[in-house]
């Protein structure tokens, strides 16, 4: 008998004001700005509501209308398969998840549609529930109610451990899960994960993601020229590298990290008037 791993926090349906998909591929697009991905989600939401009949006949069309065009130039990274069968799981556009699943279909199961298949689906977790500490996943998700930035931001880890040390370090504690609910906390923390999507900083064009460059079917990571520059490597490295950044000149890498120093600072203060 499959043994089903538990994890404290469900990270790809949390709950009731956000999911994660990217497992699924909806950030795998040459455009994968809010708009777009919204878009997409939206187009596979309408076509195979629940309430409609799941037909195969229903599920192989929009298969075979969707699947090559979602796997082909508009990808991002080939390797990575974009699922057609994604979309919004909620009447109110909050959540994200697999429009085949039994919860949506009074129990029946339909993911033997996808191309993954029903196992594999099924028993996927990404690195972030590994790789993070509860804690780092709270931080995240007890300050995250938007299902685009969490998606992105869940499942950078080197962004999440990143931010969640450097403040830990400035307050002399490990950033707790009952300090992140007051709301003057959880907006400073935004500041944070708002960069995926407004960094100033980053990489232009379609053949990055996170801290990696595309090349082909091989990755590497995006370098950041310090010894150029006759510099040593930043206090906000790990950061700085998951935002994507591509700096110009020494001037911008100087800028960056006031950037970041600046949204520190207003975190902690945050955080000091909790003790």
């Amino acid at each position: 008998m499959k043994t089903r791993m538990r994890f404290p926090i469900h990270l790809c349906q949390p709950d009731s004001e956000k999911s994660c998909a990217a497992c699924c591929g909806i950030y795998n697009f040459r455009d994968n700005g809010r708009r777009a991905v919204r878009q997409r989600l939206l187009r596979n939401s309408v076509f195979l509501d629940p309430r409609s009949c799941a037909t195969a006949q229903r599920l192989a069309s929009h298969s075979q209308r969707w699947r090559p065009r979602d796997n082909g130039d508009a990808k991002r990274f080939q390797t990575i398969f974009n699922c057609e069968f994604v979309g919004f799981v909620d009447v109110e556009q909050r959540r994200v998840g697999c429009l085949l699943h039994p919860a949506l279909h009074d129990g029946r199961d339909l993911r033997q549609c996808s191309f993954y298949g029903k196992d594999l689906c099924d028993g996927h977790f990404c690195p972030s529930y590994l790789s993070l500490t509860e804690d780092e996943q709270a931080f995240v998700v007890e300050t995250l109610d938007d299902w685009y930035l969490y998606g992105l931001v869940i499942t950078d880890i080197d962004l999440v451990k990143g931010i969640y040390q450097h403040l830990s370090d400035r307050l002399g504690r490990a950033v707790a899960r009952a300090w992140l609910r007051p709301p003057t906390v959880r907006s400073r923390v935004q500041t944070f994960w708002q960069w995926k999507a407004t960094w100033p900083y980053r990489r232009k064009g379609s053949d990055w993601f996170g801290k990696y460059l595309f090349v082909g079917d091989r990755y590497e990571e995006l370098p950041i020229p310090y010894e150029l520059w006759g510099r040593s490597p930043s206090p906000y490295h790990r950061i700085l590298c998951a935002l994507g950044s591509d700096f110009r000149s020494l001037e911008e890498l100087d800028a960056a990290e006031r950037l970041i120093e600046t949204a520190m600072d207003q975190a902690e203060r945050a955080f000091d008037g909790l003790f």
